[in-house]
């Protein structure tokens, strides 16, 4: 792109009309908003702690949806140790994504298994050594098959980590949910893996995936990484230095990173909830600290309540809206769903 000079600007928009300028700004989640793919809605689940109650909420959330007539497929993202089948009834795979990153089978579509209890299921990695690693080509190529899948909703069930490839998962989706508990480590794991997340979108803003990797700068990008690496050996580096740094710079580039923050707003859904109270310290505290030290503000969604039948029939291994369509899960899951197409 050229300036009115005839010479390329520092972003890469040009510069002769401020309405040039502000379509190039316009992005969600790092896809311009009249761009971004897919025939349906990409749900992405993810909380870097094990044991929140992600693979129970995936299976019952696509249950739910299904239920009210929608086409879903519910993937297992967690490459290296999958167990979401056998939430939804499937004891063995015959096909999972191993053998479309690895070419056995030539579409996503091969992959697709059907379940008794309506959604669609891509089972996960088969637990190989290095299973989890993928290379980030073989990455990119999962990311926009799956974006390519005929549903109304594609529900990714995400690892419990925060590596590179659960991150760039969770930012691909249309709607990103971070699971925690009121435990602290949970939540303190839950406001790591919101931070990790946002850090990655910034690192990731000029990256092959991205639809700005054309308004690339040197200066910025370097800006970006020291930060990032800087708040990783640091609790106290706060996103508004980043962004004041980065308005003294490129004007047009602090806009985009402006944009980029206040489109970025995590939702979160709490779990195993026995007390309302407990839920409401908790979402007030991860949004206070969210919006002093990252700039971003939570979206909370709501949360699922601690009953012995859910927890039997995650033991059971059936999903429990299933066996009560009109109970508790399914109440709390028809409010999430509701406020998500809200939003």
């Amino acid at each position: 792109m050229v300036g009115a000079n005839g010479t390329p600007d520092r972003s890469g928009c040009m510069t002769r009309t401020t309405q040039q300028i502000d379509r190039c700004m316009k992005f969600r989640n790092g896809l311009p908003k009249s761009e971004t793919p897919g025939p349906g809605k990409m749900i992405a689940v993810g909380g870097a702690k094990g044991g929140i109650g992600k693979s129970l909420f995936v299976s019952n959330l696509g249950v739910f949806l299904a239920q009210l007539g929608k086409r879903v497929v519910v993937v297992d993202l967690d490459l290296g140790g999958a167990n979401l089948h056998l939430y939804m009834g499937v004891w063995g795979l015959t096909r999972r994504i191993d053998d479309f990153l690895t070419k056995k089978v030539p579409s996503i579509n091969d992959i697709l298994t059907p379940t008794k209890y309506g959604p669609t299921l891509i089972g996960g990695g088969g637990g190989k050594l290095g299973a989890a690693n993928i290379p980030f080509a073989r990455k990119l190529k999962l990311l926009r098959a799956l974006k390519t899948i005929d549903a109304d909703y594609v529900i990714l069930d995400l690892g419990g980590d925060t590596t590179y490839n659960i991150l760039d998962f969770y930012l691909a989706a249309d709607q990103g949910f971070v699971l925690t508990t009121c435990e602290p480590a949970s939540y303190l794991d839950a406001y790591g893996f919101i931070k990790m997340s946002l850090h990655r979108r910034l690192i990731r803003l000029f990256g092959a995936e991205s639809n700005y990797r054309r308004f690339k700068d040197a200066e910025v990008e370097q800006i970006i990484r020291d930060f990032v690496f800087a708040s990783a050996s640091s609790n106290g580096n706060r996103m508004n230095a980043l962004v004041a740094k980065i308005a003294g710079t490129s004007p047009v580039h602090h806009r985009l990173v402006k944009e980029l923050l206040e489109d970025f707003s995590p939702g979160t859904v709490v779990t195993m909830v026995k007390e309302q109270d407990a839920v409401d310290e908790l979402v007030s505290r991860l949004d206070k600290v969210s919006r002093k030290m990252l700039s971003i503000g939570m979206n909370h969604f709501g949360s699922i309540p601690f009953r012995d039948t859910v927890q039997k029939s995650a033991k059971d291994l059936i999903p429990n809206v299933a066996q009560a369509p009109d109970g508790a899960f399914a109440k709390a899951l028809r409010r999430i769903v509701l406020r998500m197409e809200m939003a």
